[in-house]
């Protein structure tokens, strides 16, 4: 649907959504919303909303009220989401996650997850059947990372984590979405082994971030085809990433992975479809 197609009239403007989170400050949601808004000319705002834990349901409800179009989750509040909205898609189903949450128009509430399509984004088209992939970590980012993995034909999902525990429980909230795949779980001490052989690791962990200690791999002894994909997005350009370009390996950062699932709700909340072509300008911006 295009800008002049947008049917304005369902909703008063200027059109509204936002991020909950706490903290919510560091977040580039915002930066990546406005940027699209402003390219497009539309009358509207993504605003961050410092919401403490245990007060998701008030903000929801809130929002309705306000005229908001919806809005995104982040940390602590995916999972309050997932329990609170009236509807679900199959994605956040079959995630057992929610990172969007839309207003409809009766005011009910819809829960959807963006992150797996704003993971698979990126590395679209790629052919992993028959291919083993390394997940590392079990939180609700490492759900959709398997997910998309799996979508795209990956036989075998090796996860590493440091609570056998935390890989219990993510296995019991999407195990639908990896019913045609082998699933191998490991600790740390058998990480290494694991992505050596793996085609694909993805780094679902903060480890790397700005203020946490470096991913515990070595990429010295990868495979040549293998690909790097580190969700981190501060630094964009992890360590690990840094040393697998530096090996010559394909590699994805977590800004591709941020623009992605930003480009999913955006469609939803502004009923217009992202410039694609400032995506090189909006990297720039988001890098700083």
């Amino acid at each position: 649907m295009t800008v002049d197609d947008r049917p304005t009239d369902e909703r008063p403007l200027p059109l509204l959504a936002g991020l909950m989170g706490w903290p919510v400050a560091q977040s580039k949601s915002q930066i990546i919303h406005e940027f699209w808004l402003k390219r497009l000319g539309l009358d509207g705002h993504y605003i961050r909303l410092p919401v403490p834990p245990g007060e998701a349901e008030k903000a929801m409800r809130g929002m309705v009220a306000l005229g908001f179009a919806g809005l995104q989750a982040t940390m602590p509040h995916k999972r309050a989401c997932f329990e609170l909205v009236d509807h679900r898609t199959p994605a956040a189903s079959a995630l057992g996650a929610v990172n969007t949450v839309i207003v409809e128009a009766d005011g009910s509430l819809t829960g959807e997850n963006t992150d797996l399509p704003g993971f698979v984004e990126p590395i679209a088209g790629l052919d992993l059947s028959g291919e083993m992939v390394t997940v590392l970590g079990a939180g609700g980012a490492a759900a959709a990372v398997s997910a998309g993995l799996a979508s795209l034909g990956a036989s075998r999902i090796v996860f590493v984590n440091r609570s056998a525990a935390g890989i219990a429980k993510l296995l019991g909230d999407i195990a639908g979405s990896l019913a045609s795949c082998e699933v191998v779980t490991a600790d740390w001490d058998k990480a290494q082994a694991f992505a050596n052989e793996s085609r694909l690791i993805a780094n679902a962990t903060s480890l790397g971030m700005a203020g946490m200690p470096s991913l515990p791999l070595s990429t010295e002894d990868l495979r040549g085809d293998a690909i790097v994909y580190d969700i981190v997005t501060h630094p964009h350009k992890t360590p690990l990433l840094l040393a697998a370009k530096a090996r010559g390996l394909r590699t994805h950062d977590g800004l591709e992975m941020l623009i992605g699932q930003a480009r999913e709700a955006f469609r939803r909340f502004y009923r217009a479809e992202p410039p694609a072509d400032a995506d090189h300008d909006l990297r720039k911006l988001l890098i700083g």
